[in-house]
């Protein structure tokens, strides 16, 4: 979201750089999976990994889209998590549906 407030702040590139730093945080999850984890931490960072280069692949598809402004469908069809200071507590956003999270998955 922070992304798409520079792309209409008028950062051209916004969208773009972002994924760049997804790549990167990506080879800074593989360099930990290469290296000496016990069973438990491996499958936390892989399950981190899954889900980044979900987002990652999110991000190139708005990109080849050339998404403009967070009211994009392939930008509010997808599944958002976000933490609410004020209710302490998740909600899932999806299009114009709310739900608490209740630890569905």
């Amino acid at each position: 979201k922070i992304a798409f407030g520079r792309l209409e702040e008028g950062y051209e590139n916004a969208l773009k750089d972002y994924n760049k730093k997804q790549a990167q945080q990506l080879i800074t999850l593989i360099n930990l999976l290469i290296g000496d984890l016990n069973k438990g931490d491996r499958q936390k960072i892989c399950t981190v990994c899954t889900i980044d280069v979900h987002n990652r692949d999110v991000v190139a598809k708005l990109i080849a889209m050339k998404a403009e402004n967070a009211q994009e469908f392939a930008w509010l069809s997808q599944i958002k998590h976000r933490w609410d200071e004020k209710k302490n507590t998740c909600f899932v956003d999806i299009c114009d549906a709310i739900f608490r999270y209740s630890n569905e998955y």
